[in-house]
C-alpha cells in the first residue's frame, strides 16, 4: 500500500466549505479509481491541510497521476487554494485501527 500526502492550504474562513467539497466532490470520484483504498483529510483552523489517499501499489498511484485523474481533483479548488499544493508518496509500512468514514469525526 502507498501513500500520497498533499500539503495544501486554503483561507481560514473557506476550511468548511472545502471539507464539504472534499467529501461531497473528491471522495466519490476518487472511489472510482483502480487501486483507491480510502483517504483523510487533516484541517487546522489556520486552513493548512494534509490530505492523505492510499492506494494499492504505487503504478495504480502513479496512473492517477498521469491521467489527469489528480490535477482534475486540485482544480476543483482553485479559488481557495492560498499556495502551490505539494506532493509526497510514502510506503505504508503499518496501518491497523482506522474505523470509521464521515461518521467518524461526527461523534
Amino acid at each position: 500500500m502507498v501513500a500520497r500526502v498533499t500539503h495544501v492550504r486554503v483561507e481560514p474562513e473557506d476550511v468548511e466549505e472545502a471539507v464539504r467539497l472534499f467529501d461531497d466532490s473528491v471522495i466519490p470520484a476518487a472511489a472510482q479509481e483502480e487501486g483507491f483504498m480510502g483517504a483523510l483529510l487533516l484541517t487546522r483552523d489556520d486552513g493548512r491541510a494534509l490530505v492523505v489517499d492510499l492506494c494499492d501499489t504505487v503504478e495504480h498511484m502513479r496512473a492517477n497521476e498521469r491521467s489527469g485523474f489528480y490535477q482534475t481533483q486540485v482544480a476543483k479548488f482553485a479559488g481557495k487554494l492560498v499556495d502551490r499544493p505539494s506532493r509526497e508518496f510514502y510506503d505504508v509500512a503499518v496501518a491497523k485501527g482506522v474505523r470509521g468514514g464521515a461518521e467518524l469525526g461526527s461523534g
